[in-house]
């Protein structure tokens, strides 16, 4: 139903301001709805007479009461679909976020987020009723309120896993040489942890998970195989599959570990080599559009002057 027919049925007195402040109305309704939700959810009678009875004293620092708080806020925005919630939360665990509520304040951030554009929104419709770009700026708003904490998630996302990637080859080489050197897999591979902590801190984090796993009684090929899950980094598919073989043939680990990495390396040389082919076509547009013009202005731009005056 457009304008005119809600017009039509509510009343000429119904012009578009008054639509508009009817929508904020119920945004703000809905503002202070979820506020109350938060408020109930800190300050819980419930929780209270829990703790009361469980002999539990109430002395949660702020930062949980916000996270509880957020927790609160969460189920209003989380959405039915098991697939989005599974992508969202498997790419918040390659973010770094591995803690199990990170589902609940990544919705309920994205629900303030929404509630800060809506009154951006507000304020944009009363500030720019004159201008022509008035829907535009409101729908950019909606739109950075809406999609802005995905884009956020993804950015996170890629950069972590450029580090991990990054990491990588430094890993393989202290691997081969600690393996080369008697030291067992897991104590290698603990090594190599402890030697990465400060230059690549989060992919030392992860080869500690992977040590944790097996020590737990986890297998090897499993364990390296939850690594690439966690990252996201399909270059270490290869070192699961072949680190998988070995552990069925009884085949030498250090070998295969020297073989994976110079095979590694020559895959990065590829990329290298793949990205440097790519560049000229790359530069040819920004040339043509920038570069050239001002080659031209300058070079042939004193001689047109001379011919334009001498024609005069």
């Amino acid at each position: 139903m457009d304008l005119n027919g809600i017009t039509s049925l509510f009343g000429d007195s119904l012009t578009r301001d008054n639509l508009f402040l009817l929508m904020v109305l119920i945004g703000t309704m809905l503002a202070v709805l979820a506020i109350g939700v938060v408020v109930m959810g800190v300050n819980s009678p419930l929780k209270r007479k829990v703790k009361s009875i469980q002999g539990v004293a109430d002395s949660s620092s702020s930062s949980e009461r916000i996270g509880g708080a957020l927790e609160n806020m969460a189920p209003i925005m989380v959405p039915n679909s098991k697939k989005e919630r599974e992508s969202v939360q498997s790419n918040l665990i390659q973010a770094g976020f591995h803690d199990p509520t990170a589902l609940s304040f990544f919705y309920a951030i994205k629900l303030l987020t929404v509630l800060i554009a809506l009154f951006v929104g507000a304020a944009t419709y009363l500030l720019m009723q004159d201008s022509g770009y008035m829907p535009l700026a409101i729908i950019a708003v909606f739109w950075i309120g809406l999609f802005g904490p995905n884009m956020v998630l993804a950015k996170l996302v890629s950069t972590r896993r450029d580090e991990i990637r990054a990491a990588v080859p430094d890993a393989l080489d202290l691997l081969v040489v600690c393996t080369e050197s008697g030291l067992g897999f897991n104590a290698a591979l603990k090594r190599v942890g402890d030697e990465l902590n400060i230059s690549h801190p989060a992919f030392a984090d992860e080869l500690d998970t992977v040590c944790a796993k097996i020590q737990a009684g986890v297998e090897m090929p499993i364990a390296f195989k939850e690594l690439v899950d966690r990252t996201g980094v399909e270059e270490l598919t290869g070192l699961v599959s072949m680190l998988s073989h070995a552990s069925k043939v009884g085949g030498s680990i250090a070998q295969t570990l020297r073989d994976y990495t110079e095979d590694y390396r020559d895959k990065r040389t590829q990329a290298a080599e793949e990205v440097a082919a790519k560049i000229p076509t790359k530069m040819l547009f920004p040339m043509v559009l920038f570069i050239w013009p001002c080659f031209f202005i300058v070079a042939l731009g004193p001689g047109l002057i001379t011919l334009f005056d001498a024609l005069k």
